[in-house]
């Protein structure tokens, strides 16, 4: 027969060759113009037992190669033997079989026709109806009419890794899925040489299309339950001393059972944003609105994730803080999807991100590349409170490289000759320091500097919350509260700042000491009260400022360090394109977030009142995207959904970013932010409303508050991508307040992610991850009762998913070395074959030439996979500094000389 295979990875390249070592005429195709190169000169493109000598002897030959999809013409059958990643849930990314197909009918279409239909296979593993419902229309999409110009099956790959070609042409079945009689015909024909070569004796099922696709996953995820089930038996023969091995093999003694796959061991073993999207995180210090670039740098070195957490929404739509596991960061080259909704929010994310979709009130979890407008995302309605209550001003200036201690003076809110005995007492070591009476001065001008007051503030009869900070001398000081109350007022200032301030450093002769004036400028006639509001805020304080009023603006001064110096610690930034909220303001609870909203919106926000209806809207404009990010992060607390959008005028550098707040609960929940006068004109327009119009951007879908996607982008590119897992609920919230699930190993998820899309949990295959998912930890922790490998050299031989291949996809090295670099050790690691698919994951750790090499000077090992040579190892154990060696695939043999743990035996 004529074949064509598209793609020509680990199945697509052992299938060509075999078919074409059974005497058919195969073409691969692919888009790598390199690995076609290779083919056609005999050269393999993956490292797999007995290829490099069926591609050596075929290639050029019965085996062709060509990135034209239009060799499909010249073919009677094509295979699709594309890859099938695991989204970060476990479902599949279906996007290129979906091309495939596509190319495929597009190929079919572009010829002159043929008397007979092509048939089409899918060879790659893919969920039930895969086949029928999302692949078979990308062909017919072309033009074409199954059954008259294209058929379709299946016909699922039993292949394992390092004996692929064995598996291939010595199977234990034969799985055929199809529902036309001449897709069978086709597919008997085309095995027809192999079942002679063994005599007829490979039995063969034929089926359904969907019960093919299963069987695939059946045989997968049974074999996973028959290993996680040994190695919970192997777990449990470790406590009580008993080799695990021994009872496997008397139990495969049953028929029933089998000995294959009761090998117990380190188990089997899998997407993302890009580094703008942002998150809330939460440390001891309090919280932070990050973009995972910054979280990345912040809080994860050398692999390892320091205790934090992030805003994260459970299955009932509540939102709380919950720790990250683990933190990832990878160069991505590909498609990029991003999903703007209906009320501009969006998010950018890789093709394979499971995202969290809401359909009838229950969450779901599906890859991005499914998505379509029209599906609904969940979004943040809330945060945590934990409030500061109060600002230790004096301990922020204390602890700042910017201000000399000596310099900087606490003013009491008394006379201090009122306790001038206890205070002459308590100083008089200090007084003798000096050739005059230090103290008189002190007493006479009521001061302390803050240097001295530190010496000696556990002795003094007056404390902190009694003092002033000033840095000026000589009159027109402004003094500062050393403890502030983080009161409503306060956040209300704070909230009229970021709209209306700036800060103002001016150092024209004054040497190291710069001046910094904080300046808040409101209209000279319209927002009087919003003057008097700021103006009673610090005079409350005590706080020295000075008002002027000219044509344009009437502006309030404060002239203070100290003050500047607050307003940046907290992050509010020192002008209209650096404002932010402080990320303290998220931890305060509801009263005092609406207080700072109230000062937005009253400084740059606007009250619409449409003309032509009794609708009111409320509107938000800034060129700071910091700012409106934060600011949709707070209306998301409190159940506020604003739309938003960008717009950059023609002369401007930056965009402008605004916020629109609409539908009338939403309006009348935010009505207390303006003064009086305008809450009765807000309710005499909501009181007029013809009825309650339900809002058309969002929904309040009970559990999850949604809003619906209006388009998808995609986009070729090349970056850096990030990913967390964040634990328990496995979702964070990210840009715009949406809510995505975080990044997760292949088939047995993928069947659990399908199984859990249709409505059903499956208990069992779900147990069954967790358990392998455990192994690798069990293996570090028997290493860990040997040897403290905190700055220790670890070796850990075998890298690749199995041996006799260089695949590293769900090897279970990975989280060896993860946990490895966690505990501080120096990974050195050896494969035979997978040393360099590693090494471009992991560029920073070390690769040996050879187990020797990597077992020389070594404080420890762990052997994850069982290659041949691992076995013949003995004298190379003598050159590790400390001979442990905890061994996960019992390969390694025991012997005197080395301290050896078996991982279940």
């Amino acid at each position: 027969m004529n074949v064509s295979i598209v793609g020509s990875g680990y199945v697509g390249t052992t299938v060509a060759a075999c078919l074409a070592d059974l005497g058919h005429e195969v073409t691969a195709i692919d888009i790598d113009e390199a690995i076609v190169a290779g083919i056609n000169d005999g050269e393999s493109p993956i490292h797999e037992p007995g290829l490099d000598e069926l591609v050596a002897d075929h290639g050029g030959g019965r085996l062709r190669a060509t990135t034209d999809y239009g060799a499909v013409r010249d073919t009677e059958l094509t295979m699709l033997a594309l890859p099938t990643p695991s989204n970060d849930d476990g479902s599949i990314d279906l996007q290129f079989m979906e091309a495939g197909a596509a190319s495929v009918g597009e190929a079919l279409a572009a010829g002159a026709g043929s008397d007979r239909p092509h048939l089409v296979v899918t060879k790659s593993t893919v969920i039930p109806r895969t086949t029928d419902e999302r692949l078979a229309p990308r062909i017919a999409d072309a033009g074409l009419e199954r059954g008259t110009d294209f058929l379709v099956a299946s016909n699922p790959e039993f292949q394992r890794e390092g004996t692929a070609v064995a598996d291939f042409l010595n199977p234990d079945k034969l799985v055929f899925g199809a529902d036309d009689e001449r897709a069978f015909d086709a597919l008997r024909a085309l095995y027809e040489p192999l079942r002679e070569a063994a005599d007829g004796e490979v039995p063969v099922v034929e089926t359904g299309i969907a019960e093919a696709e299963m069987i695939k996953y059946a045989n997968n995820t049974f074999l996973a339950g028959k290993v996680s089930l040994i190695n919970d038996i192997g777990n449990v023969c470790k406590e009580f001393g008993v080799d695990a091995y021994e009872v496997a093999e008397a139990v495969g003694l049953d028929d029933r059972i089998g000995e294959r796959f009761l090998r117990s061991g380190v188990g089997w073993g899998g997407s993302c944003l890009t580094g703008d999207q942002r998150v809330m995180a939460k440390d001891c210090a309090g919280t932070q609105l990050l973009t995972l670039r910054e979280f990345f740098d912040e809080y994860v070195s050398d692999g390892a994730v320091d205790e934090v957490s992030v805003l994260s929404c459970d299955e009932d739509g509540v939102f709380e803080f919950k720790p990250v596991e683990a933190a990832t960061r990878r160069p991505y080259d590909d498609e990029l999807y991003t999903f703007r909704t209906k009320m501009n929010k969006e998010v950018t994310v890789t093709r394979d991100h499971p995202m969290v979709t809401v359909d009838g009130g229950s969450a779901t979890v599906r890859e991005a590349n499914s998505l379509s407008p029209g599906d609904r995302l969940p979004v943040q309605t809330s945060l945590p409170d934990d409030p500061i209550g109060r600002i230790d001003v004096l301990d922020l200036v204390a602890s700042s490289d910017r201000f000399d201690n000596s310099n900087v003076y606490l003013k009491p809110s008394f006379e201090l000759e009122t306790v001038d005995e206890e205070f002459r007492d308590v100083l008089a070591e200090y007084n003798r320091t000096f050739d005059y009476s230090k103290l008189h001065d002190l007493v006479r001008s009521n001061y302390l500097p803050l240097d001295v007051f530190l010496d000696y503030e556990a002795e003094l009869p007056f404390g902190r919350e009694e003092l002033s900070l000033y840095t000026t001398v000589g009159g027109g000081q402004t003094y500062i509260p050393a403890i502030l109350d983080a009161d409503e007022a306060f956040w209300r200032f704070i909230g009229y700042y970021l709209s209306e301030g700036h800060i103002h450093a001016d150092d024209s002769a004054r040497g190291s000491n710069i001046r910094k004036r904080v300046f808040l400028s409101f209209h000279p006639s319209d927002e009087e009260a919003y003057v008097s509001d700021v103006e009673s805020f610090y005079e409350r304080l005590g706080v020295r400022y000075r008002t002027e009023t000219q044509e344009t603006a009437t502006q309030i001064e404060v002239s203070s360090r100290v003050f500047a110096y607050l307003l940046e610690w907290l992050g509010c930034g020192t002008g209209s394109y650096t404002a932010a909220v402080p990320d303290l303001a998220y931890q305060e609870p509801t009263a005092h977030r609406k207080a700072l909203l109230s000062g937005l919106f009253r400084g740059d926000g606007h009250i619409e009142y449409t003309s032509h209806s009794n609708a009111v809207v409320y509107d938000y404009g800034s060129v700071s995207e910091d700012l409106i990010q934060g600011m949709q992060f707070l209306l998301h607390s409190l159940g506020i959904v604003p739309s938003y959008k960008t717009s950059q005028a023609a002369k401007s550098t930056r965009p402008a970013h605004f916020l629109r707040v609409s539908s009338k609960q939403q309006i009348a929940l935010l009505k207390g932010m303006f003064l009086p006068e305008e809450q009765q004109r807000i309710q005499r327009r909501l009181d007029a409303y013809d009825r309650n119009i339900t809002p058309t951007g969002y929904a309040d879908g009970g559990t999850h508050t949604t809003v619906e996607v209006q388009d998808v982008t995609v986009e070729e590119t090349s970056t850096d991508v990030y990913s967390l897992e964040v634990a328990d609920n496995h979702t964070f919230v990210t840009t715009d307040g949406l809510v995505v699930h975080n990044c997760f190993p292949k088939d047995t998820d993928a069947i659990i992610a399908a199984a859990r899309e249709a409505g059903y949990d499956p208990a069992v295959l779900s147990a069954v991850v967790e358990l392998n998912d455990a192994q690798p930890e069990r293996l570090l922790a028997l290493l860990d009762d040997h040897v403290d490998v905190s700055g220790e050299r670890v070796a850990v031989l075998g890298l690749a998913f199995k041996p006799g291949t260089d695949d590293i996809r769900n090897t279970r090295a990975v989280p060896v070395i993860e946990g490895l670099r966690e505990r501080g050790a120096e990974v050195v690691a050896y494969d035979p074959v997978a040393t360099e698919n590693m090494r471009e994951r992991y560029p920073d750790i070390e690769y040996a030439e050879s187990a020797a090499a990597a077992l020389d000077g070594a404080s420890g090992a762990v052997v994850v996979t069982d290659w041949d040579e691992f076995a013949a190892l003995d004298e190379a154990f003598d050159g590790m500094a400390d001979a442990v060696v905890v061994d996960g695939r019992r390969i390694v043999t025991r012997r005197e000389g080395i301290t050896y743990e078996g991982l279940t035996w």
